[in-house]
């Protein structure tokens, strides 16, 4: 399941974010909104999740 997660270090006033299990696109929308809420990020980092592409399943029907 998706989610947002949120590290707050206290002493040093910083905030850091990672977005799981979006992948792609999906992961830049999410990105999107959280950048609308907060502001753009001092540092943004792309993981290994955001460059996996999503497969997509193929049908075929008979006529």
């Amino acid at each position: 399941m998706p989610e947002v997660e949120f590290k707050i270090d206290t002493e040093r006033g910083t905030c850091e974010t990672e977005i799981k299990g979006y992948h792609g696109p999906m992961c830049e929308k999410a990105a999107r909104q959280l950048k609308e809420v907060l502001g753009d990020p001092s540092i943004e980092v792309r993981k290994e999740e955001y460059f996996v592409t999503p497969r997509s399943k193929q049908t075929t029907r008979r006529k």
